[in-house]
């Protein structure tokens, strides 16, 4: 199953969603959290407009942050 990639510009992610999130000029995607109004990696945090899209992160990436 494919999930979609949803602009950051039309909607926001749940407080506590695991994601898969792309950068503006980036075409590389991160795995992450979306929290506090804030997209997550695990080395950084990103205010929503310096992310072009995000998509909902497939349940393996969800477990991966967990136990990191």
């Amino acid at each position: 199953m494919d999930i979609e990639w949803m602009p950051t510009s039309h909607k926001l992610p749940s407080d506590g969603e695991h994601v898969e999130f792309v950068l503006e000029h980036r075409d590389l995607a991160m795995t992450g959290v979306y929290n506090r109004r804030m997209f997550a990696s695990r080395w950084s945090e990103y205010e929503p407009g310096a992310v072009r899209e995000w998509r909902q992160a497939p349940v393996a990436a969800g477990a991966e942050l967990l136990r990191n």
